[in-house]
């Protein structure tokens, strides 16, 4: 097989690297079900039916086809669509062509060979390189949908499948496989992607105030693979939490318990003692489940972006990990320590106690309180708990899906639990050299997790010891209350002077822009040098952008970050005749997200790190 085109091949190493890495391992098989035939027009691609065989795109005109196909679609706006089959390409070149910058085509292909053979003939490169259009091919798992991320941040609103017929009729099964799979992707990502760019600024704002007393804090990661033979308790705020008291009383010296604030407080009224309380979520509501209870002598696990407020609550026990969170690693680095751990941070805290007890090796995992349900009256958190104090501990039953309970045949889960449902089952099936059990009787069937009573999980945890897990947790603080403070001037220094260099050239070569006369977005002005010399700052920033990898990561996941998804947004309207002024009014806007989060974040560094910087105030003119 001739290999894929040149300009096809550049922009699949560019924009789809695991499409390119399936298409390598097809070899020179060929496509069992279509083939490209030359005629007087060009090539023309076939699909075989058992012995027949009959074009694509029709037998006249294709373009006809693809008219009709697209007259007949009913599309929204800001939405994504999975298209069945990549084909020629010509359909989707269509629909790119004649929707709105804020429709977004996902091509599925299922034919690997057929597509490998496609962009060994065909230039698509065009389609390809068009930011509105993503791909996958072959199998549709995680790989398959790992641009929805991608859509998510552009904010798209919708998602649904088009079916463009002589492509889906090759296997129906298989594109109907793919849009389920598309729709809970979309179900779990956007919302944790929405959360990712909304709470930025908060991520980094308590991050900065948490390191002087979480600087020398012990990383999850010391504990790693030391309690395979002690039982792991996941306590949730379900309703069944109540019912479940006693048992917990009779095996906590037996099992490491361990919770979230949500059943924090059920837990210490009931005079039961967690092992660990676990917390993740950056902002104020998650400090209610910490009020008006004892804290004393109960450690705390959580991120460096933990609500601040907390952090002071549990000070000098707390240990910490480090999930993508680049001033905490620029911190490890510089100090010369190991990277921190990086725990699951999914959607709800107790994915993140999950995860621990992933670190931690231990083997049998207990859930309580795990109802994933919402209960027959429509309770589903327990009353002793703040989601019981704004009475938002119940919930109607008419927007929901009816799923398979652990002794009910069906219980009723909302979109939201059956996010944290589907968490749950894909991090199981992720350690199968693991054993889960579910003490919830009337909450959810966790597939890999089946249901226990009580007497059955008292004789599985049988004779285990949680003592070994609270010596080395104090061990551990003794050990961080003995080591020096560490300067964090002279570590983020080299962060201020990036931040600074950056904010001073893209304020300046957004204001050069602004102060362009308007006679240059005429057409006649397209090959004007001085927009030329304009368009090389583009080269001056990036190349300063990406001269320190770190420090523009602590830079993105600010501020910057909310400031380039708007940027995305508002270049997809920017256009014209004189494509060197669009391209250079699409320059100035993301000249202007960088200043703007520059100056922010230079703002930050100087109130919780005293750090002398420039205050430049960022103003767009008009």
């Amino acid at each position: 097989m001739a290999p894929i085109l040149a300009a096809n091949e550049a922009v699949l190493r560019r924009r789809f690297p695991f499409v390119h890495h399936r298409l390598a391992q097809v070899g020179d098989r060929t496509s069992d079900d279509c083939f490209y035939e030359k005629t007087n027009t060009g090539l023309k691609l076939f699909i075989r039916k058992g012995e027949k065989q009959f074009p694509a795109y029709g037998e006249k005109k294709p373009e006809k086809l693809i008219e009709r196909w697209l007259s007949n679609l009913v599309l929204a706006p800001e939405s994504l669509y999975g298209v069945s089959g990549f084909g020629d390409g010509s359909h989707l070149k269509r629909f790119l062509e004649d929707t709105p910058v804020g429709t977004n085509v996902f091509a599925a292909e299922k034919d690997t060979a057929l597509l490998r053979e496609t962009l060994s003939l065909i230039d698509v490169s065009s389609i390809l390189a068009n930011e509105r259009l993503f791909l996958g091919v072959g199998e549709p798992d995680d790989e398959f949908f790992r641009d929805i991320e991608t859509v998510a941040l552009n904010g798209v609103r919708n998602v649904d499948t088009i079916v463009f017929s002589p492509l889906y009729s090759l296997d129906e099964s298989y594109y109907d496989r793919m849009r389920n799979e598309m729709m809970r992707q979309y179900l779990v990502i956007r919302p944790l992607i929405e959360v990712n760019v909304r709470t930025a600024i908060n991520i980094q704002e308590n991050t900065l105030e948490n390191l002087t007393l979480l600087a020398n804090s012990p990383d999850i990661g010391k504990l790693a693979n030391r309690f395979a033979d002690v039982p792991f308790i996941l306590i949730g705020a379900g309703p069944s939490l109540d019912d479940s008291i006693d048992f917990l009383k009779s095996v906590k010296d037996k099992a490491i318990i361990v919770c979230s604030n949500s059943p924090y407080r059920k837990l210490i009224n009931s005079g039961i003692r967690p092992h660990l309380v676990v917390t993740a979520d950056p902002m104020s509501p998650t400090l209610q489940g910490f009020q008006n209870v004892s804290l004393d002598g109960v450690p705390l696990a959580a991120p460096f972006s933990a609500f601040p407020e907390i952090i002071k609550r549990f000070a000098g026990r707390v240990i910490t990990w480090n999930t993508l969170n680049p001033i905490v690693a620029a911190l490890k680095e510089r100090t010369g320590i190991k990277p921190g751990t990086q725990i699951l941070e999914k959607g709800t805290v107790s994915s993140c106690v999950l995860d621990i007890s992933r670190v931690l090796g231990c083997k049998k995992v207990l859930f309580i309180g795990q109802d994933m349900a919402i209960r027959q009256d429509g309770k589903y958190y327990v009353e002793d708990s703040a989601y019981g104090d704004s009475g938002a501990h119940y919930a109607s039953i008419d927007q929901v899906q009816n799923l398979p309970g652990n002794t009910l045949e069906k219980v009723p889960v909302e979109g939201r639990l059956f996010v944290y449902l589907k968490t749950f089952e894909e991090f199981i099936a992720q350690n199968p050299q693991v054993q889960y059990r579910n003490l919830a009787e009337f909450g959810a069937l966790v597939k890999g997790a089946p249901y226990q009573t009580f007497e059955q999980a008292s004789e599985w945890i049988m004779n285990g010891d949680s003592s070994a897990f609270e010596k080395s947790l104090n061990d551990l603080f003794i050990e961080q209350n003995q080591k020096g403070d560490i300067d964090l001037n002279e570590i983020f220094a080299p962060t201020q002077k990036y931040v600074e260099s950056i904010l001073e050239k893209s304020l300046s070569a957004a204001l050069r822009i602004e102060m362009l006369p308007a006679k240059y977005a005429e057409l006649n002005y397209s090959n004007n040098p001085k927009l030329k010399k304009i368009l090389e700052l583009a080269n001056e920033v990036n190349a300063l952008v990406d001269s320190r990898k770190l420090d523009w990561s602590i830079l993105f996941e600010g501020k910057t970050k909310g400031e380039l998804v708007n940027y995305k947004k508002i270049i997809r309207h920017i256009s014209g005749p004189n494509e060197t002024w669009s391209s250079i009014c699409r320059n100035k806007e993301y000249y202007w997200a960088l200043a703007e989060g520059a100056h922010w974040l230079l703002m930050l560094l100087d109130k919780h790190l005293q750090l002398e910087v420039k205050k430049e105030e960022i103003a767009r003119p008009g």
